[in-house]
């Protein structure tokens, strides 16, 4: 699992995530204190991250999962967990200490070596949808700023709304689509959530949850074609 981790300053940098948790010492409104287990900015020790900025009056993500592969993960029923020769009370442990065990820093390192994150990222398996869905909260919040029909076909769409981030998408191939139920003159254009599809060669975008390509028409907001790719902008 990676993901951007986002800093107060707006500046922000790509980590493999060791470790998932809720704060113990917590009992209220703990959805404020989900914590990540990431390398700090220079990859020298390894950090708890709050999912969200602490002491704000808005929800401000601090981390968006890019690559969302738990397969080395160890999970309890409630999702939490780490890499599988990590545990709980040792990362509680060394993110306490000032001096972190090498040996420790050293297996996080060789795991984490030959990663190579993409920015343009193209859909084309069920995990790659998984890793969006992750990265944008399934488009929860979002909303079409920019939409236009380039002079190579490919269709360019600019979401905003998303929590901690922008969304480029781009479509091309067997292009179509229907924006009109999402038109901001005379709806609601944010969207509460989204599904994407892979079916019979087609990749689709469609603006409600748990939907089935037989299930999609004009009455939402949709798109389909042989491709599509994204670009993740934190902000």
């Amino acid at each position: 699992m990676h993901a951007i981790v986002r800093q107060e300053n707006g500046s922000h940098y790509l980590s493999m995530v060791f470790g998932h948790y809720q704060d113990r010492q917590r009992s209220d409104d703990s959805f404020y204190y989900d914590y990540w287990i990431v390398w700090d900015a220079k990859k020298k020790r390894l950090i708890k991250w709050l999912t969200f900025q602490p002491d704000s009056q808005f929800l401000k993500t601090q981390i968006l999962i890019v690559d969302s592969d738990q397969s080395d993960w160890n999970l309890n029923e409630d999702g939490e967990g780490c890499v599988n020769f990590l545990s709980r009370d040792l990362l509680d442990s060394i993110t306490e200490k000032r001096n972190q065990p090498q040996n420790i820093l050293n297996q996080c390192r060789n795991i984490d070596r030959g990663y190579v994150y993409g920015e343009i990222h193209e859909i084309k398996t069920q995990r790659d949808i998984e890793d969006l869905d992750w990265a944008v909260g399934n488009f929860h919040d979002a909303r079409i700023k920019k939409e236009k029909l380039q002079d190579d076909g490919q269709l360019y769409l600019k979401f905003d709304g998303i929590w901690g981030c922008d969304l480029e998408v781009w479509f091309w191939g067997d292009l179509e689509y229907d924006t009109s139920s999402r038109d901001p003159e005379t709806t609601d254009p944010y969207w509460f959530d989204a599904t994407i599809l892979l079916q019979d060669g087609f990749v689709y975008l469609v603006d409600e949850e748990g939907m089935t390509v037989e299930e999609i028409t004009a009455d939402y907001c949709y798109f389909k074609a042989r491709h599509m790719k994204y670009h993740i902008i934190p902000k």
